[in-house]
């Protein structure tokens, strides 16, 4: 479930697909030289790379309807926020009319444009001895950062308010059948749970929703972090359980750790004492966090099986592996890969 993403990072890279009429549209509304871009990747948005006045800047092309321009003038909007409050995140600049966003029409083609200022630094595998229990407390204190601000943070227009967290959406019936009904049948039971789950002030607010170990950068001991676009309102325990999941996910197999379960405890109580330092959160959401690690980790299957064929041969070995190792723990009423402890 290695669902790395690629945005603002210059990591990976496939083909550019937008139409050079799109690029070009974009140019004009930030005033940069399109034949100065160069492509960084087409994940969930296609994303390049531009230098102007020796500054590095990234241009993320979303590919959706109009209506959903508001959408991403409220990300954009929250994230400004964040800036002006102290949060090392990646700064969206306006365009030379003074908005946040273009969108940008070809043909059928519809993409919204946003840039976002280049940050420095290093992702936490460039170099092994940064992922410790140092980096793990500054992940958390940035994240609590984030949630005492979503406290008190008002977007004004309402417009600009971002949706809530909702019931993952599944119509694939390839997935209705044998161990992806199970899978299925487990993401349905845990959403169950979240849906009675209280919406207040101390435990739900505006989330980043992805804020995983590729989506920050490290520079002299700080974090920088940034694709906000998956951003919701959700339980901030939830935004805790998605971090820690990653983390397992792709720092766990270092060798000082014996187990990912005992790499998860030491990991959340050095998270966890960097995020109460900025953040309250009282004690029956802290050990509610594990279930939302399960949550994240189940959801992850959907994510890419979403427009999935139903033909095993064009699953990977990786993806067969990690269905059947799921499904076993599933049998054994186990959680997210045997990672069985308290809070």
């Amino acid at each position: 479930m290695n669902h790395r993403k690629t945005d603002l990072n210059g990591e990976g890279c496939e083909s550019a697909l937008v139409s050079n009429e799109i690029l070009s549209q974009a140019s004009r509304a930030f005033d940069f030289d399109i034949h100065s871009i160069k492509f960084v990747s087409n994940s969930t948005n296609e994303v390049y790379k531009y230098i102007k006045d020796s500054k590095a800047y990234f241009l993320r092309l979303s590919p959706k309807p109009v209506e959903y321009e508001m959408t991403i003038q409220a990300e954009v909007q929250w994230v400004r926020y964040l800036v002006e409050n102290g949060v090392r995140t990646s700064l969206p600049i306006q365009t030379i009319e003074g908005n946040m966003t273009k969108v940008c029409i070809d043909r059928e083609e519809c993409f919204i444009a946003v840039v976002f200022e280049g940050v420095p630094g290093k992702f936490f595998d460039s170099e092994p001895e940064l992922w410790g229990s140092g980096l793990f407390s500054k992940w958390g204190a940035t994240m609590g950062a984030i949630h005492s601000l979503s406290r008190s943070y008002d977007p004004g227009d309402q417009r600009f308010i971002r949706k809530e967290w909702k019931p993952t959406e599944i119509n694939n019936p390839y997935l209705q059948r044998g161990n992806y009904s199970l899978l299925l049948g487990k993401l349905r039971a845990i959403e169950k749970q979240l849906k009675i789950m209280p919406k207040n002030k101390d435990s739900y607010g505006l989330i980043h929703n992805d804020f995983h170990p590729y989506n920050f950068l490290i520079d002299q001991g700080e974090i920088t972090v940034f694709d906000f676009d998956d951003s919701v309102y959700g339980w901030f325990a939830l935004d805790i359980g998605i971090a820690a999941t990653h983390a397992v996910w792709w720092g766990s197999h270092y060798q000082e750790w014996e187990s990912k379960n005992e790499f998860a405890k030491h990991f959340l109580s050095a998270f966890l004492g960097g995020y109460l330092k900025y953040n309250r959160l009282d004690y029956e959401w802290i050990r509610l966090i594990p279930l939302f690690m399960d949550y994240r980790n189940i959801g992850s299957f959907f994510w890419w099986l979403s427009n999935w064929d139903g033909n095993e041969d064009n699953l990977s070995e990786f993806q067969k592996k990690a269905i059947i190792d799921a499904v076993h723990l599933i049998e054994r009423d186990m959680p997210f890969d045997g990672c069985n402890f308290e809070l």
